[in-house]
């Protein structure tokens, strides 16, 4: 009996052991939190990932909402009726009030602390018609001149005087996107570092200091600026070197010394400087990789580096970086347009993987992925092992399906769904066409084994078991379609630079592959509901200009009519 008693004490004690350890370990990154950036202009996602109740399940404790919060005040204690009354204008507004009201009850009822997500200089027009002169400098929006100031501060103040609830705002600065603000115009406000000092000085005061909410500052540039806020040491020391550090004062910035994008190092403004910062991680990876409407695994790349790095580093090298006090993932959104598709399969095991090491940043990236396939998705071992080497596979199955290893070029032309006819005579130029063609063809021996493997898992839900198949499927047509863009474009660059007459035989493979393969994927869409939306060959937006694949496709056809 004392023999029993003994060892029931001695295993109680383990586990307190253990779990003081995993709480120690957890509080190493503080700051968990999760954002759905809604495509511009379109509808909002419906998603588990913007319900504040199934994202504190999944253990965050800070939700980013996309509402465009700043759209939600009429500026009245600043000066009654800048915005008129009985205006389509101030009903707007009001209505815009109303549904940030909703959603925040909602936070608060579940514990979700919101920090929302804005532009803060996007004002009503009847703001800009009045005051927008004496906002700017050279016709542009300023935060050096007065009245810009005095309009942040009663932004700010009517903020929180309606949402009182609010934990604290997201600064964005870069791209200002007013497609979904109907009543209101702006611009940033920033671009200088001296207006970087100003705006934070500002907001500091305004958020942290005279009302204890936190300011998440994001470091995003945007534009022709050369030394940006965040890739450039000097120039992000120069700037929060001339801020004082509070609290609630956090600098945000993304995990890649860029975009989300492979072929780029790791930000290398992460780490330094005395103000406290939070690492933001898409899930989406700019949109650049297919969405998670395809197997593209980033925990991996995200937590160790990816394959292709010079010097391989990822978010598990930041743990002796005590700046950094935590992680914001990008789960839906991250780009304009689709792919769209109704399973998260591989949204839920990326993010989880991201989610799960920043909350036990000790653990290796393999434990916690079998962690998932064990005790999540209830997976044998045999299954956990095919869904690993799958993902495994998909890590540079879809890299050099799209770009290359061999030769840097823009990622652009194939960004969310389209198909682009990008100009491809670089690698002509530097002699390195057929070593780019016969990668391609190569990995497409990635996605045949991949598919391979899909068939064969097996998972207790039968709706994600067949998700995989189809998911995969699509994602094997996908990049033999991208094979023959390849084709296609390195022919015309071949014909232009070299001189080479047109390959007859080549030329007709390609159309009659191209055709066949768009069959197989329009089949494969109508035979599936769970299928993802397939690309778009006839348009191109946000593409660096490129003209839809589908163009190259018809000069193809016309001159094979040709003799």
């Amino acid at each position: 009996m004392k023999k029993t008693l003994f060892f029931c004490i001695a295993f109680v004690f383990q586990l307190q052991l253990v779990f003081a350890q995993v709480n120690e370990v957890s509080e190493r990154y503080p700051v968990l939190y999760n954002m759905v950036h809604h495509n511009p202009g379109e509808p909002r996602f419906n998603t588990k990932y913007t319900a504040p109740e199934s994202i504190k399940q999944l253990g965050y404790n800070g939700q980013v909402p996309k509402f465009e919060i700043q759209c939600a005040v009429t500026y009245d204690d600043y000066e009654n009726n800048l915005v008129p009354d009985r205006t389509a204008e101030k009903l707007w507004i009001e209505r815009k009030s109303a549904d940030v009201r909703i959603q925040l009850d909602k936070a608060v009822k579940a514990g979700m602390p919101f920090y929302p997500f804005m532009d803060v200089l996007v004002v009503p027009q009847s703001v800009m018609k009045k005051y927008g002169e004496e906002m700017k400098i050279d016709g542009k929006l300023s935060i050096q001149k007065t009245r810009t100031q005095e309009i942040l501060k009663a932004q700010i103040a009517e903020i929180f005087s309606k949402f009182p609830e609010l934990g604290g705002l997201t600064i964005r600065f870069g791209e200002t996107y007013l497609h979904d603000t109907p009543f209101h115009e702006g611009d940033r406000p920033v671009y200088t570092p001296e207006d970087h000092i100003k705006i934070i000085n500002i907001l500091r005061n305004e958020v942290c200091v005279k009302r204890n909410k936190k300011l998440i500052y994001r470091t995003w540039d945007w534009g022709k600026i050369k030394r940006k806020f965040h890739l450039v040491p000097e120039v992000y020391l120069d700037i929060t070197n001339n801020v004082e550090p509070d609290a609630n004062l956090y600098f945000s910035i993304k995990h890649v010394n860029g975009d989300f994008l492979r072929g780029l190092p790791f930000n290398k403004t992460i780490g330094i400087g005395k103000h406290q910062q939070i690492v933001e991680v898409s899930i989406n990876q700019a949109g650049m990789y297919g969405k998670n409407a395809h197997p593209y695994y980033i925990g991996k790349g995200v937590i160790e580096g990816w394959p292709e790095m010079e010097q391989k580093k990822g978010i598990r090298d930041l743990y002796n970086n005590k700046q950094v006090k935590g992680f914001y993932t990008w789960t839906w959104g991250d780009g304009w347009f689709g792919p769209y598709f109704g399973n998260e399969f591989w949204m839920d095991l990326n993010t989880y993987i991201i989610k799960e090491f920043a909350k036990n940043p000790l653990q290796s990236e393999e434990q916690i992925f079998n962690d998932y396939t064990n005790n999540v998705l209830k997976m044998t071992p045999e299954n956990s092992r095919k869904l690993r080497e799958l993902c495994l596979l998909s890590v540079d199955a879809v890299f050099k399906g799209q770009a290359t290893s061999i030769q840097d070029t823009s990622p652009w032309w194939i960004r969310d769904h389209f198909f682009t006819a990008q100009n491809m005579s670089v690698f002509v130029k530097n002699g390195v066409d057929k070593q780019v063609l016969e990668e391609k063809k190569e990995n497409l021996k990635s996605w045949y084994a991949m598919e391979k493997i899909a068939s064969s898992i097996k998972l207790p839900n039968k709706v994600d078991e067949d998700f995989i198949k189809v998911s995969t499927t699509y994602g094997r047509i996908k990049y033999e379609l991208i094979e023959l863009i390849y084709r296609t474009q390195i022919m015309f660059a071949r014909m232009e630079i070299k001189g080479e007459v047109l390959d007859r035989n080549e030329a007709q493979l390609i159309v009659k592959n191209y055709k066949a393969k768009w069959d197989e994927w329009t089949k494969l869409k109508k035979e599936n509901a769970n299928c993802p939306t397939l690309s778009v060959d006839y348009e191109s937006i946000h593409c660096e200009g490129n003209l839809p694949f589908i163009k190259s496709i018809e000069k193809l056809e016309e001159l094979l009519k040709t003799k």
